[in-house]
């Protein structure tokens, strides 16, 4: 089994870390090459500072976790992450706003990436019904949206049920992360086949020595 660290994303997301803790995670994980290193917006320019030298990302999410801000106050934060260093920004949309601001908001922040990776829509499934998750596939598709972030510590089941769903409106290049909790190497191999492009993990420390090994 051989796995592409440069396709996975760790979540380093936990409120309660200290500074110091979160400094040796972050340096401990930058000894391995995977894509990104996902964190809450007020540690993005932090990891980025610790990340010099590397060609990891740093990722994070505008308006988390509970997406109540106006357009205004998510373009503000989509621009202050990317000024941060963040290279990897994900909005943070509830289906209600998802089915109202459509292409318009999408093409208004969009402009805010600055030409860097292309901005995508987080999307907590986890919270959603079955009916939502059929119809934000459908809205999806009528959008301009180039990668997707589905899920908070979602467990297997969820995972790829989830996947099973929204991989249906894949068009063009549009990308799908979906973020699993503490997942064995075997479910990442799954959940890779069953169509994600990148996987977030939160246990980056016992995964990362042993994809290593066995690659």
């Amino acid at each position: 089994m051989e796995l592409e660290l440069q396709r996975l994303s760790i979540m380093v997301m936990d409120q309660s870390l200290t500074d110091q803790q979160f400094t040796e995670e972050i340096l401990f994980l930058k000894e391995f090459p995977v894509r990104s290193i996902f964190v809450l917006p007020y540690n993005v320019p932090r990891a980025k500072q610790l990340l010099t030298g590397t060609m990891i990302q740093v990722g994070s999410f505008v308006d988390f976790p509970l997406s109540g801000g106006t357009l205004a106050k998510k373009a503000f934060e989509t621009g202050q992450l990317y000024r941060d260093g963040a290279s990897d920004v994900f909005v943070t949309m509830v289906p209600e706003q998802l089915k109202s601001y459509e292409n318009h908001s999408y093409q208004a922040l969009e402009q805010l990436s600055f030409g860097r990776n292309a901005l995508g829509f987080f999307l907590d499934s986890s919270h959603l019904t079955n009916d939502q998750k059929q119809g934000l596939t459908m809205k999806i598709a009528e959008t301009s949206i180039s990668a997707i972030s589905l899920g908070v510590d979602l467990t297997m089941e969820q995972a790829i049920y989830d996947m099973s769903i929204f991989r249906t409106v894949r068009k063009k290049q549009m990308t799908f992360q979906v973020n699993v909790k503490a997942p064995t190497l075997l479910e990442i191999e799954l959940l890779f086949q069953a169509g994600a492009s990148y996987i977030g993990i939160s246990n980056g420390r016992e995964i990362l020595p042993l994809i290593s090994k066995w690659n």
